[in-house]
This record gives C-alpha cells, structure tokens and sequence, in this order.
C-alpha cells in the first residue's frame, strides 16, 4: 500500500479486524449455515476534492499471506536494484579512473 506510514501518521488510515458473515448455500439456494470469520481491513479516510467534507470511508480487506507476498516482491526489487547500483558503480569508478 502506497504511502501507508504517513497516511497513518497523519491519522488518514487505520487497520481493524472484522467479523465477517458468509453464507453458505444448499443446492435449491436457500442458506445452509451462515460462517462467521475475521477479516483484516485497511480502512482510509476519504475527502470531497472541491469541498473536502468527508465522504464515506474506503475499507479494504487484506490477507496476512497477501501482505507477506507484497513484502517480499518488494525485497526481491531492493536486492535487484542494489546489484544495478552495484554495477553502476564499478562503471563510474572505472571511468573516474582513466
């Protein structure tokens, strides 16, 4: 998520965890149990552009396994980028030294 720590520190999101109810249906569309589970949720405020009165909030659900993939995505960028820079490097300090 874009821009999440600021956002958070000036109090714009927040995260929560939800009960969320799921039905389950038999064959013929009439509910067969009702399963209740917890749901992790990003909520953002949200702002008219022209007027900034408050419009109704953004919530977002996410899955610990959803964030733990993002995390590492962003690791495998961080490694990538710095062997690039790596390489960047050696090539200046062979220039800088003809």
């Amino acid at each position: 998520m874009r821009n999440y720590k600021a956002l958070k520190s000036a109090s714009k999101v927040s995260v929560r965890k939800q009960e969320a109810a799921e039905a389950v249906y038999n064959e013929d569309g009439s509910v067969k149990t009702q399963e209740v589970r917890e749901e992790l949720q990003v909520v953002c405020k949200c702002y008219d552009a022209q007027t900034g009165e408050a419009k109704d909030d953004s919530v977002r659900a996410y899955s610990l396994s959803d964030v733990k993939r993002e995390v590492d995505h962003c690791k495998s960028q961080v490694a990538r980028l710095e062997a690039e820079q790596a390489e960047w490097e050696q090539l200046e300090t062979d220039l800088k030294a003809l």
